[in-house]
């Protein structure tokens, strides 16, 4: 039993999960601005510039504000991990959970009669700072343990 855990753990070198988890920010985050941007140049000029600059607004509060601390202890988390560790400790748990959470209430909002230009301004928002945190995993893959993030 103990041999057919060990086989289907999908078990990584720990210097893998930060890039990981980069990629993982960077995919989503470049999701939510690719949507973002088709929805702001169907609009107005007043109206996106409007949208535009909560967007940037919500992301100039919130990166350094929620999701740098959050990169950070995800990163310490991380790094004191065993040398090898599964792949999806990438996040705790309780992240895992918000992920799904947020991925319904995207699909969700997306099928409500919301129009898109209301949605733009989180979406570009939420992507500058799921960008704005995977170039800190990045860096710390670069960098390595040692140095701090």
């Amino acid at each position: 039993m103990r041999r057919l855990l060990h086989v289907l753990n999908p078990a990584v070198p720990r210097a893998a999960l930060a890039p990981l988890a980069g990629a993982v920010w960077a995919t989503v985050g470049v999701m939510l601005l690719v949507r973002a941007v088709i929805w702001l140049s169907d609009a107005d000029v007043r109206p996106m510039a409007v949208a535009a600059a909560i967007g940037l607004a919500m992301a100039a509060v919130l990166l350094p504000r929620a999701f740098v601390p959050l990169v950070d202890k995800n990163l310490a988390r991380l790094m004191a991990r065993p040398p090898r560790a599964c792949v999806f400790s990438l996040f705790a748990w309780r992240s895992w959970m918000m992920i799904a959470l947020m991925s319904v209430g995207g699909v969700t909002l997306r099928h409500l009669p919301v129009p898109r230009l209301v949605l733009a301004a989180p979406y570009l928002g939420m992507g500058i700072c799921l960008l704005g945190g995977s170039i800190r995993y990045f860096r710390r893959s670069r960098t390595g343990p040692a140095t701090p993030a």
